[in-house]
């Protein structure tokens, strides 16, 4: 076993194409070379298409024999196509899926690349989770990478600069984290929200955006919350954020998240047919984060019907009950407060997506409404869907909820 780890080792391979190739054709190959080598595999790593036409031509043959002697299969990789495998799955604003509650946020971010430090410094993006903002920044980054140079951005995150960058950059006068700021010329930071109450970490956040201002970087951060919003924030630091632009995106159009399903799913999404895959975005994914959750299901091949298979309108109000501290009773009775009026809409708006009953049979559940009273009610709640954020993200909650398994692994029926 030892000889054979010893064998196969990139060094060991280098010296297997110096033995196999001529002299003046290894002299120029193996340099270029680099090994990847698994238990079965030996994988040549060179730089481009033409390296790899000329490996293939010159060598693939001639070492072939002696690798699988050694149990081994030869392959060839460019490292251009691996580059171009990775760029294909970043996030670039040409993979941005455009929609009516971003359009201003990627205008300003595409001003930021064209003039950097000089238009909307900072720029600060906003939204709920799941709207696309940290796409957006991403997306943003690496179009500046392939204008600047990677060595030209820098990528930072509220939670990690929480854990310990804020600490090294107030103990460390100068240190490799300053000087790769310091050395940018743009510079990104996600999760503004992290930073709530945490006094250190907002010094260090004023600071950058002092030094980023006073030497003309360009500064792009985004957040859950306009600044003023965000829990423990420092007024000072609230200050800063609003000195560019402050810019909202909203959750995105059911079009949109069934544009980014279709996308991400390919073929897996195509048996649902277009009417049954729009209900299942409406229902399970009211937002980006969700429609890519519900793009992994689909792949794995789960069944995800939403006929009377799925949930029973005693689930669904039992909870919505407990979300909103409701007796069911109350939720299926003649109650009209408002918070009751409004777990009710709730209850018919789930009932109506996850369990297939008419209107009619939900107005027998709750108080033998009529039609035209549970069509009103749905309707409220979808109108608060469209003005109310939070309420969207309790919807998707609470119908993870009702459709999950109980404990023992029964599903409620």
């Amino acid at each position: 076993m030892a000889a054979r780890t010893k064998r196969t080792t990139p060094s060991a391979l280098n010296r297997l194409l110096h033995k196999h190739l001529p002299a003046h054709l290894a002299e120029v190959l193996v340099p270029a070379v680099g090994w990847r080598v698994t238990t079965k595999r030996a994988t040549a790593v060179v730089p481009n298409q033409v390296w790899e036409d000329l490996f293939t031509a010159h060598a693939s043959e001639l070492i072939a024999e002696p690798l699988a002697a050694q149990g081994l299969e030869l392959a060839v990789q460019s490292r251009a196509d691996e580059v171009d495998a990775v760029q294909s799955r970043r996030p670039r604003l040409s993979n941005f899926l455009q929609d009516p509650g971003n359009q201003f946020a990627l205008s300003a971010g595409r001003q930021t690349l064209e003039a950097p430090g000089l238009e909307h410094n900072p720029l600060y993006l906003h939204g709920p989770a799941g709207c696309g903002k940290s796409h957006l920044l991403n997306a943003l980054a690496a179009e500046a990478e392939l204008l600047f140079g990677s060595e030209q951005v820098m990528t930072l995150d509220g939670h990690t600069w929480v854990a310990h960058q804020a600490q090294e950059l107030a103990e460390h006068g100068t240190g490799p984290l300053r000087e790769r700021i310091e050395q940018s010329a743009y510079v990104v930071f996600d999760s503004v929200e992290a930073l709530g109450n945490r006094s250190l970490a907002q010094e260090q956040l004023f600071h950058l955006i002092n030094n980023c201002m006073e030497s003309g970087q360009q500064l792009v951060l985004a957040g859950g919350a306009p600044p003023r919003k965000i829990p423990g924030l420092e007024d000072r630091l609230v200050t800063r954020l609003s000195w560019g632009l402050a810019v909202a995106l909203d959750p995105p159009m059911l079009e949109t998240r069934l544009a980014l399903l279709r996308q991400l799913a390919g073929d897996a999404s195509s048996e649902h047919g277009a009417e049954g895959l729009a209900r299942l975005v409406e229902a399970l994914a009211p937002d980006m984060r969700q429609t890519v959750l519900l793009s992994e299901r689909l792949m794995r091949g789960e069944r995800l019907g939403l006929g009377k298979e799925r949930a029973s309108f005693d689930r669904v109000l039992e909870c919505v009950a407990r979300r909103y501290s409701i007796r069911p009773g109350d939720i299926a009775g003649k109650r009209r407060h408002r918070s009751v009026a409004q777990a009710r809409q709730t209850c018919l708006l789930l009932g109506r997506r996850l369990t297939g009953h008419s209107l009619e049979a939900l107005g027998g559940m709750v108080g033998g409404r009529d039609h035209s009273t549970v069509l009103y009610s749905i309707r409220q709640a979808e109108e608060r869907l469209n003005k109310e954020t939070e309420f969207g993200q309790e919807i998707a909650e609470l119908t993870q909820e009702i459709l999950t398994a109980r404990p023992g692994g029964k599903r409620q029926r």
